[in-house]
């Protein structure tokens, strides 16, 4: 007979009354692994003591920010020291492909959407919180790049082509030579903006949810836009100027992190072992201007 789940005992004790028909399990998480009851729970568990901790400071920084941000976050109902239960919020990933296929008003409308989340978001007051918010886990530091040049340098250059090889050489140092690469004011960021945290509602054909705040944390703005240009492209992104003021100014820096995204993403499939990290940002839009 096939041993229940160790994840699926840890559930069945947290909710004993819960009739479970459906389990989907994702372990694919940097900080959780989730399982998700009959569309309806999700049970988040840190993979370790540090993860827990983090757990932790991304349920206060939701707490803060769910007054002022337009769209459903993770509420949670049940917490424990290293768990987390919340309702699942509906949707489907937001990806590239649900984009194409909309007329050009209702992709303005959802530019527009994503840019007022940002601009909120990054414009939080973060003079008097009551505790010390962390900084993200997202590479934003001059100190952190240079590791992971090293790292990038040693481990995937050895896998390129010349050009790409030179195109990365370029890209990285290119970035780190400049010194207004890192002068930026610090602000609020996601840290991770993925088609699979950004849910969309297609009746109301709008965004309806923003989920998984892991890697959220101070740091630089212009990263969360990175993260729209590679996946839905500039001319997608260029659509929240009128709700994101600030978004030319650091568009040079968000060119630089949505070509980058590929690059750490293959670093990390080499280092833990995990190779569908390789392939994680596959298909993006790439049309920078």
């Amino acid at each position: 007979m096939n041993q229940p789940h160790p994840l699926l005992l840890r559930v069945q004790t947290i909710m004993p009354d819960l009739v479970i028909d459906e389990v989907e399990h994702n372990q694919e998480g940097l900080i959780n692994d989730i399982l998700i009851i009959n569309h309806q729970w999700v049970f988040r568990f840190a993979k370790n003591e540090r993860f827990a901790r983090i757990m932790d400071e991304e349920m206060r920084i939701l707490e803060m920010i769910r007054p002022q941000i337009g769209v459903d976050l993770p509420r949670p109902y049940l917490r424990g020291a290293d768990y987390v239960v919340y309702s699942y919020l509906p949707g489907r990933p937001f990806t590239r492909n649900i984009l194409q296929v909309l007329d050009e008003t209702s992709r303005q409308q959802l530019a527009s959407q994503m840019g007022e989340f940002l601009a909120t978001l990054h414009t939080t007051d973060l003079s008097n919180p009551g505790w010390k918010i962390p900084t993200t886990l997202a590479p934003v530091t001059r100190e952190r790049w240079l590791a992971l040049y090293q790292r990038i340098k040693e481990k995937v250059f050895p896998l390129l082509l010349k050009h790409q090889m030179e195109w990365a050489e370029e890209l990285l140092s290119g970035f780190l030579e400049d010194p207004g690469s890192f002068e930026y004011q610090p602000a609020l960021i996601h840290g991770d903006l993925a088609p699979y945290h950004i849910l969309y509602n297609a009746e109301t054909q709008r965004i309806s949810a923003v989920i998984d705040f892991g890697v959220a944390g101070i740091g630089d703005a212009a990263l969360d836009i990175g993260s729209l240009i590679q996946i839905y492209g500039e001319s997608f992104v260029n659509g929240m100027q009128a709700t994101y003021p600030d978004l030319q100014k650091i568009l040079p820096r968000a060119r630089f992190y949505a070509q980058s995204i590929e690059l750490q993403w293959v670093l990390q499939g080499l280092e833990s072992g995990e190779t569908f990290w390789y392939t994680a940002h596959l298909g993006g839009a790439r049309d920078l201007e």
